[in-house]
């Protein structure tokens, strides 16, 4: 199943939509304002299969950070060409949306257009962003004059030597927590919801208010151990969510609330807001995150490609290394990788069928 893996974000919008077309789904765009890397029009678009009124909605999302969608579309590709009506459970429905971030996806960049992070933007603004004042520590270490391996080396030892001083899981925090200060910096939430979560608020309205259970499989690579999918669950320890999700997928579920995952707790997660957007439904929310390489080379990775964007150019020799270097961290191009993470999505998506079946509502 390695095949469904698009090379590019064109090559994955195409083999989505043909997918979807012979699905049957019904299909929706949302017509990004900008161009992708290769000059291609750049959407959000949504695949909706089985009956509008479902009680039931599986919600499939891909490109949250963009390169990701190297990952997450390849999967949706697959779980849409191996679709048969006749299997999908009675009052139940599925909803993919592909590209949710798809300039991203297009230049390889894990944030948007904005240089925001769309998994730290879903937040409430008129309440005022949440505050990181640890990253104020670290911001002005970030963009060097130049990029060399001397800068680079430079910063790998200042962060190191952050970590060090304020423990690897209040640093890690500080660093990857989400910031609201600085536009041209990492894991920047920004001041306004993005392109992308205005898209997603409105598709929710759209289409799940009449579900009263559903579940939102979000598709992520870059943290863990290389080939392993562990299922980030941010619900509350003691909601009715997390015990729901350990109960359809099993030991693989984590809590950063309770300290087992590899991810921090963040602010403004995507797949998250759909506990609000959908008030009148039971949301099961996870992360499934593949491990790509160490965390350092993951984190160099980002680094760079911010210094890119804020002071060098994309299209220099210099500048299309570092979208190689991204891609490596959030896509590992081997076969045994593609297969490991293939056969785990797939099984989850089947778990999550199964499990929403066997939930009464």
């Amino acid at each position: 199943m390695t095949h469904f893996f698009p090379s590019t974000y064109l090559e994955a919008r195409q083999s989505f939509l043909k997918a979807a077309h012979s699905a049957g789904a019904q299909l929706e765009m949302c017509l990004h304002p900008q161009k992708g890397f290769q000059g291609e029009d750049m959407a959000l678009d949504v695949a909706w299969l089985g009956a509008r009124d479902a009680s039931k909605v599986l919600v499939a999302i891909s490109a949250t950070h963009g390169v990701e969608g190297l990952y997450g579309s390849g999967c949706q590709i697959a779980g849409l060409q191996q679709f048969k009506p006749e299997e999908l459970p009675a009052d139940t429905a599925v909803m993919v949306m592909h590209a949710l971030n798809p300039y991203g996806f297009s230049w390889l960049r894990r944030v948007n257009e904005d240089n925001m992070d769309i998994n730290r933007n879903h937040v409430n603004f008129e309440a005022g962003p949440p505050s990181n004042d640890g990253y104020e520590d670290i911001h002005a270490w970030l963009l060097p004059d130049e990029w060399t391996s001397a800068t680079q080396l430079t910063l790998q030892q200042q962060i190191m030597g952050y970590l060090a001083q304020k423990g690897v899981r209040a640093g890690t925090r500080a660093v990857t927590g989400g910031q609201y200060r600085h536009a041209d910096g990492i894991f920047y939430g920004g001041k306004e919801l993005c392109w992308s979560n205005r898209q997603l608020n409105q598709l929710a309205h759209k289409y799940l208010q009449h579900a009263k259970l559903i579940a939102v499989l979000d598709h992520h690579t870059g943290l863990g151990p290389s080939g392993h999918t562990e299922l980030i669950c941010r619900h509350p320890v003691d909601s009715q969510s997390l015990a729901l999700a350990r109960q359809w997928w099993g030991a693989d579920v984590t809590s950063p609330a309770s300290g087992e995952s590899a991810s921090e707790v963040i602010d403004g997660n995507v797949r998250m807001a759909f506990v609000h957007l959908c008030p009148q439904a039971t949301v099961v929310s996870i992360a499934m995150e593949v491990g790509t390489q160490a965390q350092p080379q993951v984190m160099a990775a980002l680094f760079a490609d911010n210094w890119l964007y804020q002071k060098g150019d994309p299209q220099s020799p210099q500048g299309l290394a570092i979208r190689q270097q991204v891609r490596d961290a959030f896509f590992v191009d081997t076969p045994e990788w593609r297969e490991q993470a293939m056969t785990r999505a797939m099984q989850i998506w089947q778990d999550a069928f199964k499990g929403m079946s066997s939930t009464a509502i």
